[in-house]
């Protein structure tokens, strides 16, 4: 199952934002934390890529999990 783009709603995720707990493509990854020097150091993580391992979800404590 693939997961939309929390911001344009259109394109598919490729990149899990910790800090904004958004789902995110490429093109809007790029906008959004291209935006000022806090947003650029927010840790995002890969969600195609099986080498990285996700990190804990803020809300429920899970690894992996992705709760919104």
């Amino acid at each position: 199952m693939k997961i939309q783009c929390n911001a344009c709603e259109v394109a598919e995720a490729k990149v899990l934002c910790c800090a904004d707990e958004a789902a995110l493509c490429w093109a809007c990854d790029q906008n959004i934390h291209a935006a000022n020097k806090l947003a650029s150091k927010h840790q995002r993580v890969p969600l195609s890529s099986s080498s990285s391992p996700m990190p804990k979800c803020d809300i429920c404590q899970v690894y992996g999990r992705y709760c919104l």
